[in-house]
């Protein structure tokens, strides 16, 4: 778990010997495809380090309906902010894909932050700050804008986590299905259908299975941003 917590954004400034201690107080644990890592409404004892796979987060409506607020990968975290302010998990976990994670339980964590030196504690902070107004504006851009934008603005998130130079574009290989990526955008699988044929049509990305490569960026991005 070394290696992966030095790469994890969360972590990532902190001194060796500090990554050293959390390593050795993470706990390795695995997850078959649909299992849930943690439910909506539990008690928050332990973030997550995603090692290998991805993770869904969801959130559950009483009318039946979910909500996928999004898929992490490799080197990402999931529910750090529930274990700092000691509430409930807002939403619930569950593996996209046989996962592997390391389990750092809320005291350790806590222990972690009055451990770290000040400008790595201020460093977590940031990443902290940085996913909740991820969520807001979120939250937001559902509220207002038109799927081709949501999709747009998607496609160039993703790209900035997973994007791979290729000679030909930027190339996406998505760990997920077009129905999971309708869901996170807030639409109807149908409706995200027609947006990425209309950007194939224009020449802005090309689509071959689970694979997408962006053709044109500045075109995606101003498709969102005018």
């Amino acid at each position: 778990m070394r290696t992966r917590l030095q790469e994890t954004r969360l972590f990532s400034s902190l001194p060796i010997e500090t990554i050293d201690w959390l390593a050795e107080r993470t706990i390795k644990k695995s997850y078959k495809k649909g299992e849930y890592l943690f439910h909506e409404g539990e008690e928050s004892r332990a973030l997550y380090v995603i090692n290998d796979g991805s993770v869904k987060v969801v959130k559950e409506f009483a009318s039946g309906k979910n909500a996928i607020l999004g898929i992490f990968g490799p080197g990402t975290t999931v529910a750090e902010v529930a274990v700092v302010d000691g509430k409930p998990y807002p939403a619930s976990a569950v593996a996209h894909m046989d996962t592997e994670t390391g389990l750092i339980s809320a005291t350790v964590f806590m222990e972690l932050l009055r451990k770290a030196p000040e400008e790595s504690a201020i460093q977590m902070i940031h990443g902290l700050g940085a996913r909740l107004r991820d969520m807001t504006e979120t939250l937001g851009v559902l509220a207002v804008e038109t799927v081709n934008k949501r999709l747009a603005r998607f496609l160039i998130k993703l790209a900035g986590t997973i994007g791979e130079e290729t000679d030909d574009g930027l190339l996406l290989t998505l760990p997920m299905t077009r129905r999971d990526i309708a869901e996170i955008i807030g639409a109807t699988f149908e409706v995200v259908e027609r947006s990425l044929k209309k950007f194939r049509d224009e020449k802005i990305i090309a689509v071959n299975g689970k694979k997408i490569i962006i053709l044109d960026k500045t075109r995606l991005k101003q498709t969102y941003s005018n």
